[in-house]
């Protein structure tokens, strides 16, 4: 009986990691040189401006949520960062999660250069990051994966020709949510 018990939870267990790593059923590629798609899946926690004509979104990714992060926006890699002194915070903790050991990546788009930050959570030690510098991206790539956790910020530049389109505590749906767009 105690091995039909454990062969049980070890099921249970790889079906919930094959879960967890699944890919979007309906995964679609968008290509409009001026929208700015979501680049994760999840709920909007905060949503910032900041000093240099930026804008800060961050998204709280719950256990629930597709972990794969996406490119919101046609253009070339020129940088990726891994911070593996950051601590380990709650993701849903926006000012303490901001220390945590994150990997990002930098994307030069037409409107300026675009930070994508893949935070690691509490529970969460490992970020996988597909992308290579100088590297042509295209709207809807995958960047990587955050295992079991965690938040995606991004950092947008000219904000002054942005139109924002969410607001905090909206959930998105990764490439098929728009953050916004950019005014010609």
């Amino acid at each position: 009986m105690t091995y039909n018990i454990i062969l049980l939870l070890v099921i249970i267990l790889v079906l919930f990691i094959l879960w967890f790593h699944r890919h979007p059923l309906n995964m679609r590629i968008f290509s409009n040189d001026d929208v700015i798609y979501s680049p994760a899946y999840g709920k909007i926690m905060k949503i910032q401006y900041l000093q240099g004509n930026k804008l800060h979104i961050a998204i709280y990714l719950s256990p629930k949520d597709i972990h794969r992060q996406y490119i919101p926006i046609d253009g070339t890699i020129i940088d990726r960062i891994y911070d593996r002194t950051g601590k380990f915070a709650l993701a849903y903790n926006v000012n303490k999660s901001a220390l945590n050991e994150k990997y990002i990546t930098v994307l030069k788009s037409k409107y300026g250069n675009i930070e994508i930050y893949q935070i690691a959570g509490k529970l969460v030690r490992r970020i996988s990051n597909y992308m290579k510098v100088g590297q042509t991206v295209t709207t809807g790539e995958e960047i990587g994966i955050i295992h079991f956790g965690s938040r995606v910020d991004i950092i947008l530049p000219n904000i002054s020709l942005f139109k924002l389109l969410v607001k905090e505590g909206e959930y998105m749906c990764g490439m098929d949510s728009k953050l916004g767009y950019y005014v010609k």
